[in-house]
């Protein structure tokens, strides 16, 4: 059900709404800037603006009227060429700095960023329509407490990646309009680990990437503290690039093997590429285009009977502008919610959201072929439905139980709990497989550890070398012709899989299966190679069992304080992981990959070649009989097609464990976690063990952050 909130439709709301006062300071300045550059901006590319002749003017337009605000050129091959080839000559000068000048040089950048603030809060809303209370407010400070966390880490040193070196030039492209926190926060992480960074916005997205580019190399107001360096601004020129792109991209970074990694901000990833192959060769070594959503995040709002009812409506007012908020209330408190978001939500400033008083402005305008809002709201209330605006959706619920499973069938990616029965908040959160969850509290503050988290995306460790200049990985055939996996038989295994329950499992628990299974495997736990036989790899697999068992008992969080609470950070399971082991050059000791995976608490489907099938399914008739859950691992026969169709049924994370010809990236869009495992493991029988700290990188590629955060401590 929805709340009945006001007695005005929201039908009318979208139809009517009239703009506030004048945008004051902070929209004055962004016409400034449009104004200083003729509305006409160019690429902006080795700290300088780039206009090449003839290409094709791009409209960006403001996300709430549509109202057209500046050009951008529609960039072409050679515009990405020359941004490459300075970011690439760039990482190379910035990498050489060491972590303590990087950090400086960030904490620098972010007090430009700051000093800017007012005109980035107004790009920000007239690209993304956010209201300026949001985008000067909690988006601008989320993003530069990140901004400064990772500059923090750079100049400690992040834990586990001393070892590590940067990757040289992300590709980091945005669709559509990208908030402050999650543009800042992914740029530091970027820049931190000592890599250059090439921007490749869509014209909805270019007002903002241009701007921080701009400042970040000592545009106007923008030189802090300069004496100490051999350039102008936070930022050397040629190391935050810029080229304006419209979809699809496959092309646009083909032929370019120094782009080792993309990340996608926003936007269907095959849209994007366009390209049966996705991106081009030599791009990511972690397994192609990550994507990350720039805010429009969903978060669940879980109210349980004692709840302080008058805080949730003043949570939910105050975030109805932000995330998209699904109210999950428990029967006996819904009335009383009701009444009060009347109050409050009849009270917000609807109009235009460049007024800072403003609290929920108009939707922005959808992309050509999008039904409006207005039309789909109609359609609902012609189906017999009843909404009052602003819109909320209330879903009623009887139990907490009831709660938690409506929740996980809402697709959230975040949850916040209320209830002043802290030891029946905390039960729920616990109970919620998700990725942040707030105890009495809407979007609290992070927890430095967490920016942290994102560095390590973007590093590369001492295991993976990067390949030698200008080469590129060879394309193999399969010997003979593979058969692909039963699409049937895989859909069954990862259903089974979700059903198993396994990290539902105590730590302690889990690590007695492994145990148990080790000893059923027998062999030479000491992970001797012996002969380079069947037993050598029995051993190594049977250390690794044991290896991962005693981590497992001795692993726990960290607990870290933020504003008006502590955040207690731990690690969770991703969930259901697809593990494609097959093709011409299948990673040897691929098998020892499955350890970690399980301690920590994710169900495997295993599509193994050949040569792999047996012991595989040898070591699952272990582990079952040492106690795992039936589904919480299958062993089926891989082939041609594997990483396609494991991807087609979106585990939470897929391992790509096999050579030949690279898989159809655009195909992963659906994945969150995709990862190449490269010389993690060390080489094959006879050649080196697994290399020190690569343990910390299986439990990172196992495992996804987990950050409750609890009230208390110091005011907010």
């Amino acid at each position: 059900m929805a709340a009945a909130l006001e007695p005005l439709p929201v039908t009318e709301i979208f139809g009517s709404m009239e703009d506030g006062p004048g945008a004051g300071g902070a929209g004055a300045a962004a016409e400034a800037w449009f104004s200083s550059h003729g509305r006409s901006l160019g690429h902006f590319v080795a700290g300088t603006w780039l206009k090449a002749p003839g290409r094709e003017p791009l409209e960006c337009r403001e996300a709430a009227t549509g109202r057209p605000l500046v050009t951008v050129p529609r960039g072409e091959g050679p515009d990405v060429a020359v941004a490459v080839e300075t970011a690439a000559t760039a990482a190379a000068k910035w990498g050489g700095l060491g972590g303590p000048r990087r950090g400086r040089s960030l904490d620098r950048l972010a007090q430009a960023l700051a000093a800017a603030a007012p005109q980035l809060g107004a790009l920000s809303t007239l690209g993304g329509g956010r209201p300026l209370a949001l985008t000067l407010g909690s988006d601008l400070d989320l993003g530069l407490r990140r901004l400064r966390a990772a500059g923090g880490g750079a100049a400690l040193g992040p834990p586990g990646l001393s070892d590590w070196s940067p990757l040289g030039v992300v590709a980091l492209v945005i669709e559509g309009p990208c908030d402050l926190a999650t543009l800042l926060g992914t740029l530091g992480a970027i820049l931190a680990m000592g890599n250059a960074a090439l921007l490749l916005p869509d014209p909805q997205g270019a007002l903002l990437s241009l701007r921080v580019a701009e400042l970040a190399v000592g545009g106007a107001s923008a030189a802090v503290g300069v004496a100490s360096r051999s350039w102008a601004g936070p930022l050397p020129p040629g190391l935050l690039n810029v080229v304006s792109v419209a979809p699809p991209l496959g092309h646009a970074l083909r032929g370019h093997p120094e782009v080792t990694a993309v990340t996608v901000l926003g936007g269907a990833q095959a849209a994007l590429w366009g390209s049966p192959r996705g991106v081009p060769r030599g791009v990511s070594p972690w397994g192609g285009p990550r994507g990350v959503s720039p805010g429009g995040a969903r978060v669940a709002v879980l109210v349980l009977d004692s709840a302080d009812l008058d805080s949730v409506a003043a949570a939910l007012a105050g975030g109805l502008g932000g995330a998209q908020l699904l109210v999950v209330a428990l029967e006996g408190a819904l009335g009383a919610l009701g009444r009060l978001l009347r109050v409050r939500l009849g009270a917000l400033r609807l109009g235009d959201p460049l007024d800072p008083k403003t609290g929920l402005g108009p939707l922005p305008q959808p992309p050509p072929g999008t039904p409006h809002p207005q039309e789909l709201l109609r359609a609902a209330l012609e189906e017999g439905a009843e909404f009052w605006g602003p819109l909320l959706p209330l879903v009623p619920v009887r139990s907490p139980q009831d709660a938690i499973s409506v929740t996980l069938g809402l697709g959230v990616t975040a949850a916040s709990v209320w209830a002043q029965d802290v030891p029946a908040a905390l039960d729920v959160a616990d109970r919620l497989p998700l990725g942040r969850v707030w105890i009495n509290a809407l979007e609290a503050p992070e927890a430095p550890g967490e920016a942290l988290e994102a560095m390590r995306e973007f590093g590369r460790p001492p295991w993976d070398p990067p390949p030698a200049p200008g080469t590129l990985p060879e394309q193999e055939s399969s010997p003979e012709p593979e058969t692909p996996p039963n699409d049937a038989d895989v859909a069954t295994a990862l259903q089974e899989a979700r059903r198993a329950g396994w990290g539902r499992v105590p730590g302690p628990a889990r690590a007695q299966v492994l145990r148990g299974a080790a000893a059923a495997l027998g062999g030479d736990s000491d992970g001797d190679d012996g002969d380079n036989g069947d037993n050598g790899d029995t051993g190594r697999l049977q250390a690794a069992l044991l290896r991962w068992a005693a981590r497992m008992e001795l692993m726990g969080g960290a607990v870290q304080e933020v504003a008006g609470g502590r955040v207690l950070l731990t690690r969770r399971p991703l969930g259901v992981v697809g593990v494609a082991w097959g093709g011409p050059r299948p990673l040897a000791r691929a098998l020892e990959l499955l350890p970690p995976a399980l301690a920590l608490g994710n169900a495997l489907v295993l599509l193994a070649p050949p040569g792999g099938i047996g012991p595989a399914l040898r070591l699952r008739q272990a582990l079952v009989g040492a106690g795992l859950p039936q589904g919480a691992l299958s062993v089926l026969p891989g082939g041609a097609g594997a990483v396609t169709t494991l991807s087609r049924h979106r585990p939470d994370g897929l391992w790509i464990c096999g050579g030949g010809p690279e898989p159809d990236w655009s195909s992963l869009g659906g994945v969150t976690h995709v990862w190449v495992p490269g010389g993690v493991l060390g080489g094959g029988p006879g050649q080196d063990p697994a290399p020190p700290g690569c343990d910390l990188e299986l439990e990172l590629r196992s495992s996804r952050p987990r950050s409750l955060w609890l009230p208390g401590g110091g005011s907010q």
